[in-house]
């Protein structure tokens, strides 16, 4: 059970700090370009880009992190003390290779913040930290 409620959190986290990181990002692009946004406008805009961004990129993110984490549940069978990072390098190694896949397929840059390096680094980072909560809640069943 523990393990479900890992998966689901960890798909949570991911669509949260990655549609977030979206936002903040796009945010700041436009910034540089002179327009401004005031607090209020910018968590709309951060909680509008969640909320719409839910189905797909929930669902994408959620598939590669699945299968990332199965991999890395094997991995971590033969290197257990390293499972924490295990799990953390799994949900950012899945999300990249979603975004590279989505790129490649369709010729597109699906998530528009990744286009630059430190969008891509955001959603990396949002994986990772999707990998670290399920293995913290997968781990308190030990």
């Amino acid at each position: 059970m523990r393990t479900v409620l890992g998966y689901l959190l960890a798909v949570i986290v991911m669509l949260v700090l990655g549609a977030g990181a979206h936002a903040v990002f796009n945010q700041g692009d436009l910034a540089a370009l002179g327009a401004e946004f005031s607090i209020g406008e910018r968590l709309s805009w951060i909680a509008h880009d969640i909320a719409g961004m839910a189905p797909l990129y929930g669902a994408i993110m959620g598939g590669a992190l699945l299968i990332g984490f199965i991999v890395a549940g094997i991995v971590a069978g033969f290197i257990t003390p390293l499972r924490t990072i295990i799990y953390m390098v799994a949900g950012a190694v899945a999300v990249g290779v979603a975004l590279t896949a989505m790129s490649q397929l369709f010729e597109i840059t699906p998530i528009t913040s990744t286009r630059d390096i430190d969008g891509m680094i955001g959603q990396l980072v949002a994986g990772a930290l999707a990998g670290l909560a399920y293995v913290s809640v997968k781990r308190s069943t030990a």
